[in-house]
C-alpha cells in the first residue's frame, strides 16, 4: 500500500467541532433516538471480560 492510498483512507469518527469539553454534550444532543420497535434491527456487541463486559451487557440486555 502506497503512502497516497493511506491517507485517503482516514477514518471519520463523526466527533463534533467546538471545545473538547463539551463534543460529549453536543454529540448527545444530536444522536436520534430509537424507538422500541427498531431495536431488534439493531445488533450491538459488547467487547470486554470480567465485571467490565458483564455488567455492560446486563444492562444493554435489560434495555
Amino acid at each position: 500500500m502506497s503512502l497516497a492510498e493511506l491517507e485517503t483512507n482516514v477514518l471519520d469518527g463523526k466527533c463534533p467541532t467546538g471545545p473538547m469539553a463539551g463534543r460529549w454534550e453536543q454529540r448527545k444532543r444530536e444522536l436520534k433516538l430509537v424507538a422500541p420497535n427498531n431495536r431488534r434491527k439493531y445488533t450491538v456487541i459488547v467487547v470486554g471480560t470480567g465485571l467490565a463486559g458483564g455488567s455492560a451487557a446486563a444492562s444493554l440486555a435489560e434495555l
